[in-house]
């Protein structure tokens, strides 16, 4: 049985992967898309190879946080393993399938933490959570500074159209792989911490294909949802915004604490609109949108716990 766990603790965390990937087209790829900058078939091609490269190499700080300090690694059997992973992944998705764009970074701490509660074990609150938290709080607001900063430096700069299209590539690109360094590390964090996989290099990688295929097969529905009906964003105030998300998910991933990539452009685009002195955000929408936030993650949290305890019991399996 022992095999079998190990099997499904890897097809659960490829499965995560891959929703992340399509979860996170829109925030990264929504700005470009909604100026008609690239049609749905470039964007997510786009944002696959770019996040490729960025799980790849550097994704690794994450992979460790999440995969190893949350909870002690000698409580992390597959078993355990596989229902996180699973629990992120069915969550993840309906959201995405609902369009309702959420924070995969909370829904995978939250469903170890789940776990973890489930199975007695010492959940890092101080050391590991704590930090977590405040780098969610802080992530909208860090996005929003650095939104209105760059918006208010790129609007200063006269430059010809074109060249602005080409900068605002360039920030969806840098967004892109930031995602793989920062979010594609929850999906094969936990093969990492139980010693499946016990290459940070080899880990990231496998994170970064299923991601980028999660984007290429099921982008779209997010890409529209952000791109056409939250962000209505001209060319400067894209850009702003863009690199505004992007710099601050990346301070966090090089720090080792996975964020939000919906909530750092939630915040740019707020700093984009006060830079231009326009309110670009849709209020309805962002209420929705933070209200699920918050719902979602104590989802993931009770439903991990009982899902848990329900498939252990069936199966007489820890």
């Amino acid at each position: 049985m022992e095999t079998f766990y190990i099997v499904g603790m890897i097809i659960a965390g490829l499965f995560f992967g891959w929703t992340i990937g399509s979860h996170y087209t829109g925030a990264v790829m929504g700005t470009a898309y909604g100026a008609k900058i690239f049609d749905i078939r470039t964007a997510t091609l786009i944002m696959a190879v770019c996040a490729l490269l960025g799980a790849t190499l550097q994704s690794h700080e994450v992979i460790k946080t999440v995969g190893a300090g949350i909870i002690p690694i000698e409580y992390l059997t597959p078993f355990r393993a596989m229902i996180m992973m699973l629990n992120a992944a069915l969550v993840t998705a309906v959201n995405t399938w609902l369009k309702l764009p959420i924070s995969t970074a909370q829904l995978a701490c939250f469903s170890i933490v789940g776990v973890g509660l489930a199975i007695d074990a010492p959940v890092a609150w101080e050391k590991t959570m704590l930090p977590l938290a405040i780098t969610w709080v802080g992530t909208p607001l860090v996005g929003c500074l650095l939104g209105f900063i760059f918006t208010k430096t790129v609007g200063a700069v006269k430059k010809a159209e074109k060249i602005k299209r080409a900068v605002l590539i360039l920030a969806c690109c840098y967004a892109s792989f930031t995602l793989g360094a920062n979010n594609s590390g929850l999906a094969v964090s936990v093969l990492y911490g139980s010693g499946t996989v016990k290459s940070l290099l080899l880990a990231g990688f496998i994170g970064g294909v299923v991601v980028a295929i999660g984007a290429l097969t099921w982008g779209r529905p997010l890409l529209e949802k952000v791109g056409l009906h939250i962000v209505q964003l001209e060319i400067n105030s894209a850009i702003g915004a863009q690199f505004g998300q992007a710099t601050t998910a990346y301070i966090a991933a090089l720090l080792g604490y996975p964020t939000s990539m919906n909530q750092a452009i939630v915040g740019a685009i707020g700093g984009a609109g006060l830079a231009r002195g326009v309110k670009y955000i849709q209020l309805k929408v962002v209420k929705e949108i933070v209200i699920n936030w918050f719902v979602s993650l104590i989802v993931s949290g009770f439903t991990a716990y009982f899902l848990y305890k329900i498939f252990s019991w069936l199966l007489g399996a820890k």
